[in-house]
């Protein structure tokens, strides 16, 4: 009985000292969460991007994927109690003792990459915390990202390769972001590839407005600060240029010759072989590309490509229509102007398409 006296006492005793020790764990949890929600003025977050590579850039998904860092600083005066006993103006913490003192008593808000695919990586971690109260938390990261692109003067497009960042879970009135900034190689050509050329970046803050975080559409709780840095650049269009467009202007051309050949059912089959063609491109087309609402300037060409071909078909059906007969006195000379007509038509349509679509 004594000894069943004892246990029992045991593990009151046992659950008293957890009950304390959750409590303690809870009070430190509401007094890291009350850190920020206590202070008068929104918490001021300086961030800074640095862009090692941006790769793997997919016209179709609209997707490009990006290596790089990301650098945040804000002032707590909290911080400077790691100091009080020693003369160090700074502590470095990495990786695993980073993640430590960020789950321990360092208060540390979560940031979200806005347009991101997926999950971002963050293999490598750092938090250095000053005396004078700074914070400077850092993170290497590898992300896939998606931005609108317009496509319509493809293949001499210019693209705008975005990184959108806010604060997971707290509004304009808690953080707001400042003096953002964006650091790239001096070297472009190693982080974009071959296939673009870089013209310019910013960086900036904008206030994103939600409709769903309150109620009310207007409340503060809906507006939050977002970091948007961006990075222009040109596609070089070489490679299109003659392994696409070069041969498809020779289609087209090659298309008038109908007009030169004398027989009725050679003009036929020259010029349906040459759609045949067309289409093929028109199929070559659509896989380098998304499913668009609107039509891009290589399929104007393809377009305009069909419409003289299909005339020129046409064209030839009725002048055998009408010269076809060999006994016929009188014979109107068709294609002798349309040898002229077609090409001239062509060259003025393209050179507005030109004109209209990529220089404007």
């Amino acid at each position: 009985m004594k000894n069943k006296s004892y246990n029992d006492h045991v593990l009151k005793f046992g659950k008293s000292i957890l009950y304390i020790f959750t409590l303690f764990l809870s009070l430190q949890s509401f007094a890291l969460q009350k850190y920020i929600s206590d202070e008068k003025e929104p918490l001021e977050v300086s961030v800074k991007l640095r862009i090692n590579k941006i790769y793997n850039i997919n016209s179709v998904n609209e997707t490009y994927q990006i290596d790089g860092y990301f650098i945040y600083a804000w002032k707590s005066e909290d911080v400077k109690t790691y100091f009080k006993d020693t003369d160090a103006k700074s502590a470095i913490f990495e990786n695993e003792k980073a993640r430590e003192l960020i789950n321990g008593d360092l208060w540390v808000p979560t940031f979200e990459l806005i347009n991101v695919h997926g999950s971002r990586e963050t293999p490598n971690i750092r938090v250095e915390i000053y005396s004078n109260g700074m914070i400077e938390y850092e993170e290497r990261f590898f992300a896939t990202c998606s931005t609108n692109m317009d496509f319509t003067k493809f293949p001499f497009d210019t693209q705008t390769y975005q990184v959108s960042v806010e604060a997971f879970s707290y509004g304009l009135e808690k953080i707001v972001f400042k003096d953002p900034k964006l650091f790239l190689e001096d070297d472009h050509s190693n982080y974009l590839g071959e296939d673009w050329k870089f013209l310019e970046s910013d960086a900036n803050v904008v206030v994103k407005k939600y409709r769903y975080m309150h109620n009310s559409t207007n409340a503060a709780k809906n507006e939050y600060s977002r970091a948007v840095f961006e990075v222009k650049a040109k596609r070089l269009s070489g490679y299109y240029q003659w392994q696409v467009l070069f041969p498809l202007l020779i289609i087209i051309l090659a298309s008038f010759s109908i007009f030169w050949i004398k027989e009725f059912g050679s003009q036929i089959g020259v010029g349906f072989t040459l759609m045949l063609t067309v289409v093929a491109f028109n199929f070559y087309s659509a896989s380098i590309l998304p499913k668009l609402p609107y039509n891009t300037f290589i399929e104007y060409v393809i377009i305009v490509g069909y419409i003289f071909i299909f005339l020129g078909i046409l064209a030839v059906i009725i002048n055998h229509r009408i010269n076809g007969i060999d006994n016929k006195e009188e014979k109107i000379p068709l294609l002798k102007h349309f040898r002229y007509i077609f090409p001239l038509v062509y060259g003025i349509i393209m050179i507005v398409l030109y004109k209209v679509l990529i220089l404007s």
